[in-house]
């Protein structure tokens, strides 16, 4: 068996007591009354495939933690997840035909089935193709071994052509079965080329490597953040970030643009599905930092 990874920033023992007391209180409580942002659904844009040819540098939501980026004609896909999770129905389509993304990089940020999800990664002909596939430590281990994997530790870089990838820390934790809790790592990543710099905060709370980050990366372009699945605090606050809280990490980082995300498109947690949305457009109306609220297939160009 792997080793256990303990880190300073993430859970270190399982949440199980934790999790199951939310299940149950949810069970036994009264519905609350209906609020505005219980009726809120993503607005999903059809995303072509000739939009995908553009060959200025853009990024692109495709729902929760889902972007393609093109960075001097090189395409990164992040934590590619097409359809439904266990348990957990997607409630915004998929823009495109998953065939028509052709990444040539796929960076994977930890184990949780929301963000590794097998299926969707044999769409992408991951073996056939041979695609780089970079992950955070001992998490390879859940993919065929013939998959092209590159793991990394915090900190530790893989070049490809003229990108750059950094796994950076996260405060978070991995589980995918029963007696595997915390023997992978998780994290974030910089994706740096020629002078551009984006940040991947993959899931995370707010916590101390931020600042720990900032301290080694003065320069970040834009932050992409997750900003859904806060309540209740209780259980959430060990795991991730709400919008203000999303927007504090961005303004520590020093990035100029925050791009959120992790929000709308599964149903994970009790605040109300459409309050990440309402919560971090009105931030957005009020803050000094380029908060651009993506609808799912909505293109940006990077300039």
């Amino acid at each position: 068996m792997s080793k256990k990874y303990v880190m300073p920033y993430g859970l270190n023992t399982p949440p199980i007591k934790a999790a199951l007391k939310w299940k149950l209180d949810g069970l036994l409580q009264k519905k609350r009354p209906p609020v505005p942002d219980d009726d809120f659904m993503l607005t999903v844009r059809a995303l072509s495939s000739e939009a995908l040819q553009e060959e200025e540098d853009f990024i692109v939501w495709l729902g929760h933690a889902t972007f393609l980026t093109q960075l001097n004609g090189i395409r990164i896909l992040t934590d590619p997840v097409f359809g439904d999770v266990p348990l957990t129905p997607r409630l915004a389509d998929f823009p495109i035909d998953p065939a028509l993304l052709n990444p040539d990089i796929i960076l994977i940020s930890h184990g949780h089935y929301d963000h590794l999800d097998l299926k969707s990664l044999e769409q992408l002909g991951i073996h056939e193709k041979q695609i780089p596939l970079i992950l955070p430590s001992n998490l390879s281990s859940y993919l065929k071994p013939k998959a092209n994997t590159i793991e990394l530790g915090w900190y530790e870089k893989h070049q490809h052509k003229e990108v750059t990838i950094t796994a950076l820390p996260a405060s978070h934790w991995h589980r995918r079965g029963a007696f595997d809790f915390n023997r992978a790592l998780w994290c974030s990543f910089l994706i740096e080329c020629k002078g551009q710099s984006i940040f991947f905060a993959g899931d995370t709370t707010m916590d101390d490597h931020f600042s720990e980050i900032a301290a080694r990366i003065p320069s970040i372009d834009i932050a992409l953040m997750p900003i859904g699945a806060y309540l209740p605090r209780s259980i959430m606050r060990q795991s991730h970030m709400d919008p203000e809280e999303a927007l504090h990490a961005t303004e520590i980082l020093t990035a100029t643009q925050m791009i959120p995300y992790h929000y709308g498109t599964f149903k994970l947690s009790d605040e109300p599905i459409g309050e990440p949305h309402s919560w971090i457009t009105k931030l957005a109306e009020e803050s000094e930092i380029d908060i651009s609220v993506l609808e799912v297939g909505e293109m940006k160009t990077i300039l």
